[in-house]
């Protein structure tokens, strides 16, 4: 009989890892739930590695996700059975990836498993949010309203990250403009008009000189530049994997200047949304944290919601575990103790994640406003520093000749 290895929790929200005999990988996860443990991952010991192509299968994009997720609350909300929705949604879904993940749900559920053990099968497309909140409507017997919050939730993240690269288009487009033309004019401009003032026999002045050794530079060593990038590249990206890597650079992210304030507010607004929605769909506020630790990208603010996760274990509330952080704004404290006191958290986690939202979309324009004068005094820097370097031969050249 087949062994599994498995990670998961206890009712009690403890870490457990062990094995497990039964007959498949669906029998095991329903031995585990039967014994009150609730897997996170379940692997058959000595089974196939996964093949290359199925490792780097495209991503599936927050809005596609929302967006289908939303035509499963509709096609439930019109009286059709689960299996029957997603059985008509994988014919009519474009998007081939998840045409091929919702028939493998629709077989799950047709072979008796749940749709919350059935979405565990896919974590790399359905992450713990979205899982938690399957799970808590099926036993709430809402999944049509905890769809309908999974696919808002998704818009508004993708509606978010769309702003973000609006913005931002416009100056990395100047700057890669920039940076190529000045690329050009080392590469093959100057190194022509470098043998006009080469043959004079003159000193050449200092900006002169400085740009024919860069231009040099580009034209004899370019494949040693793009060597070094490439390098430069590659053991940036490790360092950034690695766990002491990210952690340092996150916070820096988070220190430094007028960025780190966009970045915690866009965190906040994203933890406070997840735990409102998590909340309102009644599960428990220990697991709600848990998982909302999952979609934040910083590993700063994800250790910190760590310790308010242990201190709330431990007996504290809410808002005085987010106060004792000293991570998180005091508005985001103070309005959650008042819905602690009216019994409207997830009321107040929503509001605060509204207003953080509105802050974020404002800094965001701000920055960008900013950013494109700053950028174009840069670009003209760069041009006057070459243009003034060719001209200034020419002027000593003018001076001799008087």
């Amino acid at each position: 009989m087949p062994r599994f290895a498995y990670r998961a929790k206890d009712r009690t929200l403890q870490s457990l890892e062990g094995t497990i005999e039964a007959d498949n990988e669906a029998a095991a996860i329903s031995r585990l739930g039967r014994d009150g443990i609730f897997p996170i991952s379940v692997v058959e010991l000595g089974a196939p590695r996964p093949s290359r192509g199925r490792m780097f299968q495209r991503r599936i994009a927050a809005r596609t996700l929302a967006y289908t997720t939303r035509q499963l609350a509709d096609l439930l909300g019109g009286g059709l059975p689960l299996l029957n929705a997603l059985t008509l949604l994988a014919k009519q879904t474009e998007h081939p990836q998840l045409a091929r993940v919702i028939d493998s749900l629709a077989g799950a559920v047709r072979d008796g498993r749940s749709f919350s053990e059935a979405l565990a099968d896919h974590p790399t497309v359905f992450p713990p949010l979205y899982r938690s909140l399957v799970r808590a409507g099926e036993t709430g017997g809402g999944l049509e309203l905890a769809l309908s919050r999974l696919a808002d939730l998704g818009e508004h993240e993708a509606e978010l990250r769309s702003r973000v690269r609006s913005a931002s288009a416009y100056p990395l487009f100047v700057l890669c403009v920039a940076l190529g033309m000045s690329v050009f004019l080392l590469m093959y401009v100057i190194p022509k008009l470098s043998l006009v003032f080469l043959e004079t026999g003159q000193l050449l002045p200092l900006p002169t000189r400085i740009l024919l050794h860069v231009s040099e530079l580009f034209t004899r060593w370019w494949w040693a530049l793009i060597l070094a990038l490439v390098l430069l590249g590659w053991m940036a990206r490790r360092w950034y994997a690695s766990p002491r890597g990210k952690a340092t650079l996150d916070r820096a992210l988070i220190a430094f200047p007028a960025l780190g304030s966009l970045v915690r507010k866009r965190e906040t607004a994203r933890l406070a949304r997840n735990l409102g929605t998590l909340v309102s769909q009644g599960v428990p506020i220990l697991q709600a944290i848990e998982v909302g630790a999952h979609g934040l990208s910083n590993s700063t603010l994800r250790l910190a919601v760590s310790d308010i996760l242990t201190a709330v274990r431990e007996g504290s509330s809410l808002a005085g575990a987010l106060s004792a952080t000293g991570q998180f704004p005091a508005f985001v404290s103070n309005m959650v103790a008042v819905g602690e006191e009216a019994g409207t958290v997830d009321a107040a986690l929503l509001k605060v994640a509204s207003t953080y939202e509105r802050e974020v979309d404002r800094a965001i324009q701000t920055l960008t406003t900013i950013l494109e004068p700053v950028l174009l005094v840069v670009v003209g820097g760069m041009v006057m520093f070459i243009v003034l370097a060719m001209l200034l031969p020419v002027f000593q050249i003018g001076l001799v000749v008087q």
